[in-house]
C-alpha cells in the first residue's frame, strides 16, 4: 500500500496523530530537543514504545518493524524542524517498506474490538 492508497482510505485525524507520535519518536531517537543533547540508546524509550503502539493500531504488522522503521528514517528527521520536501508520515512508510515485503493497513473493526 502506497502513502497515497494510505491517504485515501484513512480518516486525515489519523495521519495527524500518526504523524504526531512519530515526530515525538523521532525527537526522543535523535535525542534532540531543540537544546544541546546527548544521543541516548533510542530502541526503548517511552516515546518510540507510545509510537509502537500506536502505529501498531494502523499498521498490520509487528512492533519490531514499525521500531525499526522509526530508527531508520532520514537523520535531519528529528522530530523538531519540518520540511516542506519531506513530511514525517510518509518518509515513515518508506521506511517501513523496507522493513517488510508489503505494508497493510489493519481492519478497522479488529481496531475497535482492541481498543
Amino acid at each position: 500500500m502506497t502513502t497515497q492508497e494510505i491517504r485515501k482510505t484513512v480518516n486525515p485525524m489519523t495521519i495527524w496523530m500518526a504523524d504526531a507520535v512519530i515526530c515525538e519518536a523521532r525527537k526522543a531517537i535523535t535525542g534532540n530537543t531543540g537544546w544541546n543533547d546527548i544521543k541516548r540508546s533510542p530502541y526503548n524509550f517511552p516515546e518510540v514504545e507510545m509510537a509502537g503502539q500506536v502505529l501498531g493500531r494502523l499498521f498490520n504488522t509487528y512492533a519490531a518493524a514499525i521500531k525499526n522503521a522509526l530508527l531508520n528514517m532520514p537523520e535531519k528527521m528529528n522530530g523538531i524542524y519540518r520540511f516542506s520536501d519531506l513530511n514525517y508520515f510518509d518518509e515513515f512508510v518508506k521506511a517501513l517498506e523496507k522493513e517488510i515485503t508489503s505494508i497493510k493497513l489493519r481492519q478497522s473493526d479488529w481496531i475497535l474490538e482492541r481498543c
